[in-house]
């Protein structure tokens, strides 16, 4: 008991530490998609899902609450963007009882093929190249005692530019406290620890030849410098609407409300109110909203997120969870021309 007790206190310490800190490092961090949401579930609720973390989709928010999944669940997501990028994610996970779950999953982000340009040639030299990253992963999450819960994810992450590449290693963790206090929960995750990844090879210093008109056989080449991983603080408290307000649930009828606060390590500090409400437990409405106090807290662009969901009885013990989320990014949304690069995100999972 001591032992755990410690542990949360540190990982408490430890987020607040990085909620403290006032300096913006935009930028400066490298395989930026991995803060690109992955949860469906999570962004419809406007990314407030760290402490009511319950089904699959906290494998990439909070892997503790992969203890509530139930026998086996797979569970496929597209994440659209501008700019023709496709970001798609899976997991597969199985609860074992009392050695506790176990699961698998994968990341993607790639661009497709995209113009060579150096200051000689700035509409392109003729050549193309593709920039990728991939990450697969291992989850586990248990149930230390009665109230705490333990995940954590390991991931092998590979990014890669034309024919430069990098590989490595980040980590997850994340908890769950369920309080005696009604239906709330206390949930912290701290996601994409590790160290510095840094391409392979050396590059050709375009800007030193263009300011001092070098030639082609005198081109200055660098060392690539290492950036590190995309570290994101999350620390939440959330639970039953109906519960928590004591308000009477209308009958058949039920709700999850979250409040979240971020801090990823390049940038400011963020908060996040998510709403859910479910009927027969098979239509789901969800909703969020994310603060911006001043050029202090909340994003550039994202404010609101929405979303739904139908789980869908099969035969036996079989269902498909179809979940919907659309998140506002205002000029960045405006930018996408068509379906596939507007700020739809979709996921299909089946629990069998």
């Amino acid at each position: 008991m001591k032992n755990m007790i410690t542990l949360i206190v540190l990982l408490v310490l430890f987020a607040g530490t990085s909620f403290a800190r006032e300096v913006q490092k935009v930028g400066t961090t490298s395989m930026g998609f991995l803060k690109i949401s992955q949860s469906v579930r999570a962004i419809g609720m406007g990314d407030s899902y760290v402490a009511i973390a319950d089904d699959i989709q906290s494998t990439f928010w909070n892997p503790a609450g992969l203890i509530h999944v139930k026998g086996t669940v797979a569970v496929f997501n597209q994440i659209n963007m501008p700019a023709d990028i496709a970001v798609n994610s899976a997991s597969v996970v199985r609860n074992l009882g009392r050695r506790g779950v176990f699961g698998v999953h994968y990341l993607s982000m790639t661009t497709g093929d995209m113009k060579v340009r150096t200051v000689a040639h700035p509409e392109g030299t003729g050549e193309n190249f593709v920039a990728y990253d991939i990450v697969g992963g291992v989850s586990y999450a248990q149930r230390l005692t009665d109230r705490f819960i333990f995940g954590s994810n390991l991931r092998l992450l590979q990014t890669g530019i034309n024919d430069i590449t990098f590989t490595g290693v980040v980590g997850d963790i994340g908890v769950l406290y369920e309080t005696a206090l009604r239906s709330m929960k206390l949930g912290i995750s701290v996601q994409n620890f590790g160290p510095d990844i840094d391409y392979d090879g050396e590059y050709a210093d375009e800007l030193d030849r263009g300011r001092r008109g070098r030639l082609e056989e005198d081109i200055q080449y660098n060392d690539y410098h290492g950036a590190p991983p995309p570290t994101m603080y999350r620390i939440g408290v959330g639970g039953n609407l109906f519960e928590l307000t004591g308000i009477q649930a209308p009958d058949e009828w039920d709700g999850s409300v979250s409040l979240e606060m971020s801090h990823p390590n390049d940038n400011m500090e963020r908060i996040n109110i998510g709403l859910e409400l479910s009927y027969l437990n098979m239509i789901f409405v969800r909703g969020g909203h994310k603060i911006r106090w001043k050029d202090q807290i909340g994003y550039n662009e994202e404010r609101w997120a929405g979303g739904f969901g139908l789980r869908i009885p099969m035969m036996d013990n079989y269902s498909l969870d179809f979940d919907y989320a659309y998140l506002g990014l205002g000029l960045i949304g405006e930018a996408a021309d068509d379906f596939m690069s507007s700020p739809h995100r979709i996921s299909l999972a089946v629990h069998f």
